[in-house]
This record gives C-alpha cells, structure tokens and sequence, in this order.
C-alpha cells in the first residue's frame, strides 16, 4: 500500500490508536479483531470500535472467518485499496500521462495526450486540465478521491506549485498548475518526478535507506533528487538539484533553454547532444525508453561530443559528492544503458577521487521507472487522506 503512517503525527489518543490499528492492517501484523488486541494491547471493546470506524470509512474490509469450533469465527480484516484514489499527472516524452491510481498503486485509467514542442503555459495548462477532469470523472463508485499529483520535470517551484523551466517545452515559463487544477481535481500538488521516483526507490528497498542517496537522470534533461535516511530532501520547496543548469567556462556562450548560457545541458543533455548523435545514426528518437534500446550496442565514444559529455558530467558529479557525501549514487537515463559507455563514465568519475582517503560512492545503473514515479507522486496526497479520515476531517 502507498501509505506512510506515523503514530507521532497523531495527538490524541484516539486517532493514534486508529492510526496503530490501521498500520498493523497493513503491514500484515494482524487480520483479525483478537490478533490486535493481542498485538496492540487494547481492550476488545476498543478494538471492535475503531475497527467499525475504519470498515465505514473504507479503509478496512471484513470479511467472514471460516468456523472452526464453538462460537463465532473471528473475521479477517483486510486493507481495502479501492477506498481511496488518486490522479498523477507525469511527463513522458513530449506527452503528458495521466493515471488514476488506488492506494495499492495499481493503474485504474491512463490517457496519454501529446503536447508539441511550441506548447505555452496556456496551452499545457489546457492538456492538464483535461487529463485531470477525465481521471476524476473514472473514479469508481464508492471510492473517495484524494486529490491530484503533478510530476514535473525541469525546475519547479514546488511551494507556489509553479512549473518555472522545461527544456522539452521551451515556452513554459512560471506556469501556475495549482491554479488551473484547484477547480477540477483538488487538493493539488506539485512534485519532482525524480523526487518521487526516489521515494518510491527507498520504500521499496529499505536496505537502500540509511544515509545519504542520490538519484541522478541523465537523459532529455540533467537533474538530480537527494534523500537522508529515506526522506527525500528538499527543505525549501523551490527549485533543487538542477545541477544540469551548473555553468562551465568549457561551454562558455553555447545557449541554454532556461536563458543562460554555458550550462551543463548544453553540453551533455540529449537536447543538445541528439543532433550530432543523428549525425551518425539518423533513426535516433527523442522517447528515452525507446532511445535507451537503440543506444544500447552504438559506439558512443567514437563521437568527440559524447566523450566530452561523460567527462562533464562525471566532474558535476564528483564534485556533488564532495558536498553530500552519499552512501550511493543511483544514475538513470538512456545513456547509461551502454556498456562501454557506462563503464568509460564510471573510470571517469572513480578518476576523480574523493577527499584524503575518503572514496567515492558506488554509481549503480538503475533504469527510469514510470511505475516508481507514480507510486512516489501518489503516496503524499494518499496519505494525506488517510490521515485526515483517522483525524475525522
């Protein structure tokens, strides 16, 4: 389930048993009325309460036990992951996806709508507003919806829930989607799409979850998302990570779609890279899924562009971690799906050093996951929900 409870949030006693009777649902410590009296220590009275207000509430289901003695079977008590929905809008591409989601992070509908090169605010805000009201209107009977998740690219004020820069649509610029979503779909929130990928990366992989991470795509675009002990680490709420946007004096004067010049996409990112590349082998696409396949056995060394990108982006890298210093680099992106290109990247980056006889983290190849970012971009709006139903709210 892609809910993340925690008994501190809870005040009153109350809701913190609601809270703990729900969590051992989930988690599988208990499936009974007796099995949480035994786990939790509440008295069976309390127990049949709160379980009562969670079965009307959706977020439990009870269903008849098989008899097996004298008395009444004990029930089994199971999470019910149609109780609450939620819509994810991500980018893929130059498409936007629409999903609705359940609390199980399965996909209960999905459009996809294309959105040209020369899209604006006004016409982006239209796709989004589109996307939202059908995913709202398929919610199925008797599910409540928790509102609408917007997975964006480029950089975003998150706090305001502006997309500020998109290097796939150059004229997007300050584009308020709290304002054009509120109406339709509401509660709104605006994500990182990396940030919610790695979210969803760490709860899944609890090893992976103490101390630093950092998750960095290499692809269209070139931005990372960091996490501490599995809290994904962006205290201002304003743009972060856009170390595709570091200027360097080698790219000095080549022009960059968030108005400067100079910067690391300009001489890295696939945005600049794909012309030379097609120079070579012209059936190249923009879809980076797609893309990762074809680039998978080609000689990307032998192109003087693409030698210069890995050692630009393997200094930004290193560099990075002299200021985080993570436990473990994860890098996506088409790029590193070539053999001989990942390995020269990563003697590159290991060629750099660390500090004294600190070393430099392990780079680990791990490939772009929709799923993972719908799951990320889901689960705070789901568990906002859930929160406010243990609440009464």
């Amino acid at each position: 389930m892609l809910i993340r409870l925690e008994e501190a949030r809870f005040s009153d006693p109350t809701e913190r048993d609601r809270a703990r009777v729900l969590t051992a649902v989930l988690d599988g410590a208990a499936a009974s009325r007796p099995q949480l009296v035994e786990q939790l220590g509440l008295r069976s009275t309390t127990v049949s309460h709160l379980v009562g207000e969670l079965v009307a509430q959706r977020l439990l289901l009870e269903a008849s036990g098989e008899k097996l003695g004298r008395g009444r079977p004990a029930a089994t008590l199971l999470a019910n992951p149609r109780g609450l929905g939620v819509s994810v809008l991500h980018v893929a591409s130059r498409n936007v996806v629409g999903v609705l989601v359940d609390m199980a992070g399965r996909v209960l509908e999905r459009h996809v709508t294309p959105v040209a090169p020369e899209a604006d605010n006004a016409a982006m805000a239209a796709v989004l507003v589109d996307l939202a009201r059908r995913l709202r209107a398929a919610v199925p009977r008797g599910m409540m919806h928790a509102g609408t998740s917007v997975a964006v690219s480029g950089v975003a004020d998150l706090r305001g829930g502006r997309w500020l820069v998109s290097s796939r649509w150059p004229r997007i610029s300050g584009l308020d989607i709290t304002a054009a979503l509120e109406p339709v779909a509401p509660p709104v929130l605006v994500v990182r799409h990396l940030e919610a990928e790695l979210r969803a990366r760490l709860l899944a992989d609890s090893a992976q979850q103490p101390g630093g991470s950092l998750l960095l795509h290499w692809g269209w675009g070139i931005g990372l998302a960091y996490a501490m002990d599995g809290q994904t680490f962006n205290a201002a709420g304003g743009p972060f990570g856009e170390i595709g946007h570091w200027r360097f004096n080698a790219l000095a004067g080549r022009r960059c779609g968030c108005g400067n010049t100079g910067c690391l996409e300009t001489g890295a990112a696939l945005w600049s890279l794909l012309p030379e590349l097609r120079g070579q082998w012209p059936d190249l696409v923009e879809d980076e899924a797609v893309l990762a396949a074809q680039l998978r056995d080609r000689d990307l060394l032998a192109l003087p562009a693409m030698a210069e990108a890995a050692e630009l982006v393997a200094r930004a890298l290193a560099n990075l971690c002299r200021l985080l210093f993570p436990q473990r680099v994860m890098v996506s992106g088409p790029l590193a799906s070539n053999p001989g290109y990942w390995a020269h990247f990563d003697a590159l980056f290991r060629q750099e050093g660390l500090l004294g006889g600190l070393s430099l983290p392990p780079l680990l190849h791990e490939p772009a996951s929709e799923a993972l970012g719908i799951q990320g971009a889901a689960e705070p709006l789901l568990t906002r929900a859930v929160e406010g139903l243990l609440r009464g709210s």
